[in-house]
């Protein structure tokens, strides 16, 4: 069994962090992750190696749907597998795509120069980081209702582009959130698999805002080397950074290993 989870967790810490690709390619760079990456190995071996002396089990869930436009996460699920003790805990880490990321012509104005034109090309990207704290209500056989309580991560980068004047540019924020969720768990017969369908909301307080490494703008009002005029709030409503976000999902989980 710890050879299934060692193999598992490694694939998901990698995933978790290989998505916030600036801070952690540099680290790739300078030879930092792969040390820390041994240590943590290390760790989890440690962790895990006694998990079935107490009768727990370790399972990965992929769930995507609507997290406020189109969202993927990858988890790992720790749970009683034998008695009704009704709590769990998850680590997840996932990307959500933003169509729409905001105002291209104001975020150019308050973040990079006054020039205007160009066809505008735009996404926005969320990498999150997640804790869940969770309990589980049977309703009836191979179905259970489940309610989380999450702590999270969230950096965000909403991308803009003017083709034919040759400008491109982001816009980052990274913040701390809670969240809440509930849902429920159909298990498929004669299989621990289950399938979920979920809904939650969460929320992140306003961060810093920054573009370019030239103009940052920060909510107490105190900007550093602010654009022209312009002030925390005219920032925050040029981009759509997460404030309240929902979500709708499906997801499978599957346990790992015996």
């Amino acid at each position: 069994m710890t050879q299934w989870v060692t193999f598992w967790l490694f694939r998901f810490t990698f995933f978790v962090n290989s998505i916030c690709a600036e801070q952690y390619m540099v680290s790739l760079v300078k030879g930092e992750y792969l040390y820390y990456m041994k240590k943590l190995l290390v760790l989890i071996i440690i962790i895990t190696s006694p998990l079935s002396l107490f009768s727990l089990q370790l399972s990965e869930e992929l769930a995507v749907g609507y997290y406020s436009d189109l969202g993927a996460t990858i988890g790992l699920r720790l749970e009683d597998r034998e008695t009704d003790f009704p709590l769990f805990v998850q680590v997840r880490g996932g990307t959500v795509y933003q169509f729409e990321p905001g105002n291209a012509e104001d975020a150019r104005k308050i973040f990079i120069n006054d020039n205007e034109g160009g066809n505008i090309e735009e996404y926005g990207l969320s990498f999150l980081f997640a804790l869940d704290a969770g309990w589980k209500l049977p309703v009836k056989e191979n179905l259970t209702a489940e309610l989380a309580l999450s702590g999270l991560i969230n950096h965000y980068e909403a991308h803009f582009s003017f083709i034919g004047n040759n400008e491109s540019f982001s816009v980052k924020t990274t913040t701390w959130g809670v969240g809440l969720s509930g849902g429920l768990r159909m298990k498929f017969s004669r299989s621990r698999t289950s399938l979920s369908v979920k809904a939650g909301l969460e929320f992140f307080p306003k961060t810093r805002i920054d573009a370019h490494g030239t103009y940052y703008y920060n909510p107490d009002g105190l900007d550093d080397n602010p654009r022209q005029d312009y002030i925390y709030g005219d920032a925050d409503e040029a981009i759509n950074q997460p404030f309240l976000r929902p979500s709708v999902q499906v997801g499978i989980l599957f346990p790992i290993g015996s």
